[in-house]
């Protein structure tokens, strides 16, 4: 018996090495086979399980599929076997000429033996969701993606039941290819028609109620990536895995077109691998960990909104009789875990449970709500966590998430007290949080992370709308360098690790300063006292000179992933699109607000933007300055505007907040680095958004000096930089800080600085006259 199988071993060598020989040895090993092919399918199984499948020469793989398409015709037992194994060795998010050569080979081998898959539903099932997710990834192949979509609708609609055993992930795999058109009208029928597609199947509600097996998450990650994920998750302790994170990160997720496979790889992490209670009750890295430090590198908002949806996919739907509790551990986890150093990370999990609720399907939101409430529920009766009041009593936890907590674990919080009617404003209310998944119902299929910008409005509640942090392939290196000096603080576990602390360059206090003096009047005795003499701040030591490849490998910084080197990167491009690099400066203010990045770390970054000759600070076309004539012949507006949007989204007219404290003290900063962001935030302030209290939230922040003191040294530069603009807007800000302006030699200096005889002889008229207003100096005569 051994040397057939020696005999059988070489013959199928032959095959698959020499094709010129093929059909002869084809001949051969059906004549000497005495077992049905068994010891040659499991030849062929091996090799279509191989780590290294990748590297098979192009020649062998074809002559493999000629070989399996052979063995169907003379109709050999096992075939299916190695097909379905061959389904895994298609990688997702992978575009590279080898495995777009294996795409074909696979839709022309299902092609060629259709019927023949037919009969055998879990490859007709699984070749269905291969095909579907791969779709995503080949947008600029579109012969191949014809091919893929065309046989994917076919199986679909003839062998609907036998697709129906994927469960829920089918539905998550036809929502993210439903703008193509083919997949568009089978989408309308299983919204709108379900008894067409299979008489049995009721309607949508039932695919959502199926949890999908595991052998279909599964088949979206090779049995390379297979292994190396498991050597992570299973050997590696929590203090040292980053390095062979960031490893898998380089090697698998480092091109635009991966970008679908994140989330395959957190479903498979959630729905295939399960430690066991030796892994639990061990150092090694929790699911959750890993899981926190592979979003850190995601780069689009599209994706990241897919990434949560893979995260908390099973909470919307989530039945203690059918579903297990270790897929919902990970989301409850990342949730608890990360809201005493990472609370943005926190409020954005909690803000997109509380939308998808709603709006993932409107027909089923309180059955949704319901499983999310049950799913929590489930965690703590089983000890996952002992309670969520920590999160609720979590002091940097705003009112509108502890509300959030109360609509979807009602049974386990309590609802968020009534603010005092003296309190309510109707400037802090809340704008409407945007779409970050498509509804299952939605009539166009566009998910509204993909709608244009220009056409949706300024989103200016970040918790929602901002991605989770975002890296960039080519950034990978210096967070690798970092790396290599101190293997111990890694950033992933100290986001979640409370023993490690969190070291950072700063060198101020980031306190709240003493409480503003609006109605005391500092004069400047000296008759030379330029305005910008004033001293605001005690320290008279600027922020230490640091490069900002040093400020970037600040650890607290770590959460923003590559986000800022992009940024920095881009603003340092030969032709900078500014207002997409603007979008990019308020995510990372967004990001810096709700989380524990130095403060300092952050103005070092963005005021070196303003200060290397970038020429970006002096594109001085913001909407305030437009309207005053100042714009030129520009229509972008510059990078500071942008800060200041979003940091206006943070500064209300009534209580402090610790996020208004800390967006303030980044804008201190800021003008301690010789920023001239005092008089923009100003005129931010008054002509925008027309709150004054904005600027004296700013000037509060302030180690020593009154407003009186900022006002004088802001108008001056207002007045050096923008003349007309400063007689335009004078009035509005005297009508705002009438106290600040009695007696203030400096202010008036300012404002008499350009003056002229014909303005000194209506100036000179209206003081005798008792007349004289603030309003009226610079005006023509």
């Amino acid at each position: 018996m051994h040397s057939h199988y020696k005999l059988v071993n070489r013959l199928v060598y032959g095959i698959l090495t020499v094709p010129a020989e093929g059909n002869t040895y084809l001949r051969h090993l059906n004549i000497v086979s005495r077992d049905g092919f068994a010891h040659a399918i499991s030849r062929l199984k091996l090799l279509a399980t191989a780590h290294r499948f990748a590297r098979v020469r192009p020649e062998v793989r074809s002559q493999l599929f000629w070989l399996l398409s052979e063995l169907v015709k003379v109709g050999v037992h096992g075939v299916d076997q190695v097909v379905l194994a061959l389904t895994r060795q298609v990688r997702s998010g992978d575009v590279t000429q080898g495995n777009v050569k294996l795409c074909w080979l696979m839709v022309r081998f299902v092609r060629a033996n259709y019927a023949w898959l037919s009969t055998f539903p879990v490859l007709v099932a699984t070749t269905v969701y291969m095909l579907g997710r791969l779709a995503l990834d080949h947008s600029r192949i579109p012969d191949l993606r014809a091919a893929e979509c065309e046989l994917a609708t076919r199986l679909l609609r003839e062998r609907f039941h036998e697709c129906c055993m994927i469960g829920r992930d089918l539905v998550r795999m036809l929502q993210d290819v439903a703008r193509i058109p083919v997949f568009h009208n089978l989408w309308q029928d299983i919204l709108q028609r379900p008894q067409s597609l299979s008489p049995p199947f009721a309607g949508i509600g039932q695919l959502l109620r199926t949890p999908t097996p595991p052998m279909f998450l599964a088949n979206r990650i090779t049995y390379e990536m297979e292994t190396r994920l498991r050597f992570i998750l299973e050997s590696l302790p929590a203090t040292s895995y980053s390095r062979n994170l960031m490893w898998f990160v380089q090697r698998y997720l480092s091109t635009p077109e991966s970008e679908s496979l994140f989330s395959d790889l957190i479903r498979y992490i959630i729905g295939v691998f399960h430690p066991s209670n030796a892994v639990l009750a061990s150092n090694v890295v929790p699911r959750y960990v890993f899981l926190g430090g592979l979003l850190r590198f995601i780069r689009l908002p599209v994706v990241a909104a897919n990434a949560k949806l893979a995260l908390f996919y099973d909470w919307l739907f989530y039945d203690p009789k059918s579903d297990t509790i270790m897929n919902i551990e990970p989301g409850v986890l990342i949730i608890v875990q990360s809201v005493d150093k990472y609370t943005f990370m926190t409020a954005s999990f909690i803000e997109f449970l509380t939308y998808e609720s709603d709006a993932y399907s409107p027909e089923l939101a309180a059955a949704i709500r319901g499983s999310i409430g049950l799913a929590m529920q489930d965690a703590v009766e089983k000890g996952v966590i002992p309670s969520i009041m920590p999160i609720y009593e979590h002091p940097r936890i705003e009112v509108d998430i502890r509300q959030n907590l109360h609509h979807l674990f009602p049974q386990l919080v309590p609802p968020v007290p009534e603010p005092a009617p003296s309190e309510a404003s109707a400037d802090d209310a809340e704008p409407a949080k945007d779409n970050d998944v498509m509804p299952l119902d939605s009539a166009d299929m566009l998910p509204p992370a993909a709608v244009d910008s220009e056409l949706a409005p300024e989103p200016p509640k970040p918790a929602v709308e901002l991605p989770l942090p975002i890296a960039k392939p080519q950034s990978i290196q210096t967070v690798s360098a970092a790396f290599k000096t101190s293997i111990a603080l890694d950033p992933v576990s100290r986001m979640f690790q409370e023993e490690i602390g969190i070291t950072d360059f700063d060198l101020a206090p980031e306190g709240p300063a003493d409480s503003i003096n609006t109605n005391g009047i500092s004069d400047t005795t000296e008759e030379d006292g330029a305005p910008e003499d004033v001293a605001l701040v005690a320290s008279a030591e600027p922020l230490p000179e640091i490069s900002v490849e040093r400020a970037l490998e600040d650890m607290s910084l770590w959460l923003f992933g590559s986000t800022l080197q992009t940024f920095v990167d881009s603003v340092a491009a030969a032709e900078p699109d500014v207002k997409q690099i603007g979008g990019s400066v308020k995510e990372i203010v967004y990001m810096f607000v709700q989380s524990e990045a130095s403060i300092s770390a952050i103005a070092r970054i963005l005021a070196s933007i303003f200060s290397d000759s970038l020429d970006m600070e002096d594109v001085e076309t913001n909407a305030e300055l437009a309207a005053a004539g100042e714009s030129g012949d520009g229509l972008e507006h510059d990078l500071l505007h942008y800060i200041l949007i979003a940091a206006a989204d943070y500064v209300h007219t009534t209580d402090m907040t610790n996020s208004a404290r800390r967006v303030l003290q980044l804008l201190v900063q800021l003008t301690e680095a010789k920023v001239d962001v005092g008089f923009r935030w100003l005129l931010h302030s008054i002509v925008n958004t027309g709150k004054p209290v904005q600027y004296a939230r700013y000037v509060e922040q302030y180690v020593e000096g009154t407003l009186q003191a900022a006002l004088v040294r802001d108008l001056g530069m207002l007045q050096e930089q923008f003349p007309g603009l400063f007689y335009t807007v004078l009035p509005q800000i005297y009508a705002a800080f009438p106290d600040a302006f009695l007696g203030c030699r400096g202010i008036v200096k300012s404002m008499v600085a350009l003056i002229d005889q014909p303005q000194v002889y209506r100036l000179s008229t209206l003081i005798a006259r008792g007349q004289c207003n603030y309003s009226d100096i610079g005006k023509p005569r």
